[in-house]
């Protein structure tokens, strides 16, 4: 890659990248953390970005972090983005464990770093990919996720972060095997592994490794205009966002 490169650009692009409207609404548009949440960690995304903008839209960032927080919302935790840095377009593919290591230099902080590529091909099996990976730097862990990943590989990912091996249990996400039951869309974390990463978490805080940020505050509801007495026009309702 040119590794060198995502070392250095990421660098000296990273805070002025931020501003362009593209990785911006990456962030904007991303979920915030639940106000009734007791725990909000945050991530900082790094993105690849090549000629024809950021590998990555704000809708698949904005399902991943919905899939997050309904995953991890037993463990009364949610997640949101505290910022969004760009990679060069030579990190659109992470080929090798190389490359994923020279991501580390860019992981600093309490927040969690998940780098967003378009492609991550898997070490193991000659021209395989995979869609994400958990990397270690020292005593944190930090993300790789590939556009090509199912809206869960977030939340496996997080679960890694937070302790988890691969899992035999069938309802979990951490369990890698193709079964038809239970559905996709029942599965979650077992209660064990549940157990597990709330112990984890609170090592984590109590670490420093990660540190709650707060959560976005309520809007501030304005007070309604009173209507003219002849009206009887009445407002249209809200629309729902549909729950994946």
């Amino acid at each position: 890659m040119r590794c060198a490169l995502v070392g250095v650009l990421a660098l000296l692009a990273g805070e002025a990248a931020a501003q362009e409207p593209a990785l911006e609404a990456l962030m904007k548009t991303a979920p915030r953390c639940d106000p009734a949440r007791k725990h909000c960690l945050a991530l900082r995304l790094h993105v690849a970005v090549g000629d024809a903008g950021p590998v990555a839209a704000a809708d698949w960032v904005a399902r991943q972090l919905q899939q997050a927080n309904r995953h991890f919302a037993p463990l009364d935790l949610g997640f949101q983005v505290a910022g969004v840095t760009a990679l060069p377009a030579a990190a659109a593919r992470i080929e090798d464990a190389k490359e994923r290591t020279e991501l580390a230099p860019l992981v600093a902080g309490t927040v969690i770093d998940v780098f967003v590529t378009a492609q991550l091909d898997d070490i193991d099996i000659k021209d395989g990919v995979i869609y994400g990976v958990t990397w270690p730097k020292g005593a944190k862990k930090y993300i790789i996720i590939s556009t090509m990943a199912w809206e869960r590989t977030l939340s496996h990912e997080l679960g890694h972060v937070f302790g988890l091996p691969h899992s035999g249990y069938a309802i979990s996400i951490m369990n890698k095997s193709d079964r038809k039951e239970p559905p996709i869309e029942q599965r979650t974390f077992h209660p064990h592994e549940l157990a597990v990463m709330r112990g984890q978490l609170q090592r984590m805080l109590r670490e420093k490794v990660v540190e709650d940020v707060p959560p976005p505050k309520p809007a501030a509801t304005a007070p309604a205009a009173a209507a003219p007495a002849t009206s009887t026009q009445s407002a249209a309702p809200a629309p729902s966002l549909k729950q994946p």
